[in-house]
């Protein structure tokens, strides 16, 4: 998902402030689009703030910015679309896209794990139990997944030995007797783990969410680009400071 921003040409104040530089007007358009699309970059953060509950920084800085040039003062902005190393395998725009459009939300790489090992039924999905260890985030940490993952032999990632075997580390951590998989008859319902002489759920399978839209993304942008009175101000203070005018 992508948006543009450019300086509409029926700004008649904004127009006219250009005008005056001749040749340099070009500099000073793309440094106020430039100015106009970070304040575009706020508003989508804040609204990241507003609609989801503890969002992480991962989610903070999804968005990405080409800034304007003199010989091309169109700027934009978009979601990434790339993995980082904590994307739990999935690109933002890949997390992002049911929250704005709606529908199923794209499958963590935990959950294609545990699928490919045959744990995690077609169509279904995991989410954490209620003796699942949970970041400051409300998600499920990162640590108790790779236990999770390995005490199952479900953990495949290049290059990675975190599979828990028979050896003496193995079992000296436990994972390979500590988690298995709940199942009511035939069918799995999702994982538990020993502790101890007790029992804790800690992934549940539900059935595929469906979100509804609640990420105005194009419209927290389009909010910003229309706003007249902010476009004219990033103008007026390009065109001071290439005049060198003090405000």
């Amino acid at each position: 998902m992508k948006a543009g921003l450019k300086i509409s040409d029926d700004l008649d104040d904004a127009i006219a402030s250009l005008s005056r530089l001749g040749s340099s007007a070009g500099k000073a358009q793309a440094q106020a689009v430039n100015e106009v699309v970070k304040q575009a970059e706020q508003q989508l953060q804040t609204e990241v703030g507003s609609v989801f509950d503890r969002p992480t920084p991962f989610t903070l800085n999804a968005f990405r910015i080409q800034y304007a040039k003199p010989s091309q003062p169109e700027a934009a902005i978009w979601v990434k679309d790339e993995k980082s190393g904590a994307s739990k395998g999935l690109a933002p725009e890949d997390w992002f896209k049911p929250q704005v459009y709606g529908g199923e939300r794209a499958l963590k790489a935990s959950e294609r794990m545990l699928r490919a090992r045959g744990i995690l039924p077609p169509g279904m999905y995991a989410v954490p139990g209620k003796g699942a260890r949970l970041d400051a985030y409300g998600n499920m940490s990162r640590g108790h997944i790779i236990q999770l993952l390995s005490g199952l032999k479900a953990f495949d990632r290049a290059g990675s030995d975190h599979n828990a075997t028979g050896s003496r580390r193995s079992r000296r951590r436990g994972h390979e007797n500590a988690f298995f998989v709940l199942r009511r008859g035939q069918r799995p319902l999702g994982v538990a783990e020993r502790r101890g002489n007790s029992i804790a759920v800690v992934l549940v399978f539900t059935r595929a969410p469906e979100y509804a839209p609640r990420f105005d993304f194009h419209g927290v942008v389009r909010k910003v680009s229309e706003n007249d009175a902010l476009i004219e101000a990033a103008v007026d203070k390009a065109v001071a400071d290439l005049l060198g005018v003090s405000g």
